[in-house]
């Protein structure tokens, strides 16, 4: 663990593992780096996993949230990259962490080795297809309320919002997904400025007409039955990326790294092996 001085503010990151250098791109906005273990430990012995706080969230610096848009944290990483002295780094973003990790991968194509897009999306025009897949679930409305509600201004009440409509993340959120999700999220620190600014950045959030440019190794997953980021999104990035390949995982929704661990691992282990033996 440490934090780095980037230019105008911090960024608290930890690491584990040794090998390929990744950074871990949480998602959010609003969540810190912390859910990505113990679920990708696993590769620990392949990867050096770098996972950090983006501005304005967790332990990281809180400067005025008018600096914070995808194209600065994008900036961020790749001074986090400089700052840890590596020429390159394979990036993995999850959910928003996906849109900073799209923007590396155009902004710093020299700098990326390896990008892995997890349950993301290029742009956000598919709220019709979203609130189908909700409705399919059949919310309580207890959800739907809280679904629809503003981010709550407190980290306790964004944090209580996220534990209400958990389920719709799950494709089935049994007593043992409850008592992962539960464990996952136990320390998060939950910052509800960006969650509540990033509402002015989805809007304007296309990176659509650069994805044929990216020719980063990259791999995309997505659960066949997540509602935020579906896996129609997937194949529209996989169709658009030249040197991409696409794994959906069944029966799982936006966190296959919980549902579906081993098959996760697997999947990310098998395609940076193909690479790494070449």
């Amino acid at each position: 663990m440490g934090i780095i001085d980037i230019g105008g503010t911090d960024l608290y990151f930890s690491r584990y593992g040794s090998g390929i250098p990744f950074l871990l791109m949480h998602g959010g906005l609003g969540l810190d780096h912390s859910y990505f273990r113990p679920s990708l430990d696993p590769l620990g012995d392949l990867l050096e996993l770098i996972s950090y706080d983006h501005r304005n969230h967790g332990r990281s610096g809180h400067p005025p949230i008018e600096n914070l848009t995808f194209e600065q944290l994008a900036d961020d990483a790749n001074e986090l990259r400089k700052g840890l002295g590596f020429k390159k780094v394979g990036i993995l973003g999850h959910s928003a962490g996906g849109y900073v990790a799209l923007h590396y991968a155009i902004r710093h194509p020299e700098y990326i080795s390896y990008l892995i897009l997890y349950d993301t999306v290029p742009v956000m025009d598919h709220m019709e297809e979203m609130m189908e897949i909700i409705q399919k679930k059949n919310p309580t409305p207890e959800i739907l309320e809280a679904l629809n509600a503003p981010a709550d201004l407190t980290p306790e009440g964004l944090g209580a919002q996220l534990a209400t409509i958990m389920e719709l993340y799950f494709y089935d959120y049994n007593e043992e997904m409850q008592e992962k999700a539960r464990l996952t999220f136990k320390d998060m620190i939950f910052s509800p400025e960006p969650n509540i600014h990033q509402d002015k950045l989805i809007p304007t959030y296309d990176v659509t007409p650069y994805l044929k440019d990216i020719r980063t190794p990259t791999l995309i997953l997505v659960g066949d039955d997540d509602f935020i980021c579906p896996a129609s999104q997937a194949r529209r990035m996989h169709e658009a990326i030249p040197n991409s390949e696409l794994h959906i995982f069944e029966k799982c929704g936006h966190l296959a790294s919980l549902e579906s661990p081993e098959e996760f691992i697997s999947v990310i282990r098998e395609w940076i092996n193909k690479f790494d033996k070449k």
